[in-house]
């Protein structure tokens, strides 16, 4: 008989941050949130936002989970193509969810930066259309940097950093990910404009 040990980043019982998507709330600049105004000295439902006090978009954003994330039980399976997907249980106030390594953190700091990344205004556009400075195709990244960033891609079928590009589609952040695009073939690639 055969054993199988495959190392885990986290442990039963661990406290760890986590990351939800929800609807973008906007606070009303007409009451200031509180769903009403004064008209001829009375309290009336704000006109406009109807007394809600907010305006909630259909646009959704990543934020922080307020609670954090306690894992009961870690599940591993090996998928069709032999990767290994490790996903964890755990509760966070009174939800129960299943999450992914990578949408764990030991801090809500480390959260955070991950859901400012994913918040940012982001686009899909040909490699092809890419402009690369001078600066970067003068620079040789270090092998070890190209295969870690490969067996990631390999491991969760996506790029740990997105290509970051100005709004004239220069590359500013993201070098090593538009050369494994490169070596792939990948044709298209969600970017990040700044």
């Amino acid at each position: 008989m055969k054993i199988l040990q495959i190392p885990v980043k986290y442990q039963k019982d661990d406290t760890v941050y986590t990351t939800k998507q929800s609807k973008l709330e906007k606070i009303c600049s007409i009451c200031e949130g509180t769903g009403k105004i004064k008209y001829n000295d009375k309290d009336m439902r704000c006109p406009e936002c109807m007394g809600a006090g907010k305006f909630t978009s259909n646009k959704m954003i990543h934020t922080v989970c307020d609670e954090p994330f306690i894992i009961y039980m870690t599940k591993i399976t090996v998928n069709n193509n032999g990767n290994i997907i490790i996903k964890y249980k755990g509760h966070c106030g009174f939800s129960n969810m299943n999450r992914m390594e990578e949408s764990l953190f030991l801090t809500k700091e480390e959260a955070q930066v991950r859901c400012d990344e994913l918040n940012k205004e982001t686009i899909i556009i040909s490699i092809d259309n890419i402009i690369i400075q001078d600066s970067f195709k003068n620079t040789q990244p270090s092998l070890d940097k190209i295969q870690k960033k490969l067996e990631y891609y390999k491991k969760y079928n996506r790029f740990d950093k997105r290509i970051v590009i100005n709004k004239d589609n220069v590359l500013q952040d993201g070098y090593i990910t538009y050369l494994i695009c490169r070596m792939l073939y990948i044709k298209t690639n969600k970017v990040v404009v700044e």
